[in-house]
């Protein structure tokens, strides 16, 4: 029984020592907090973009 304790025990040791984990989650979290960020000023974007153009089409019709 102490044989498996102890395994456990080393186990959960050599796991909490490993990072190579822990970078992959950050990356995916980062890359979530790009999404967001893309997605939040993609109206905004568009909104300032089709303005810009229609001032520019009434400028050369005109």
């Amino acid at each position: 029984m102490t044989m498996i304790i102890d395994a456990a025990r080393k186990f959960i040791k050599r796991l909490a020592r490993d990072e190579q984990g822990l970078t992959a989650v950050e990356y995916a979290v980062l890359g979530g907090v790009i999404v967001a960020g893309i997605t939040a000023l993609a109206g905004t974007f568009e909104d300032s973009l089709s303005g810009a153009f229609t001032a520019l089409f009434n400028s050369v019709s005109s």
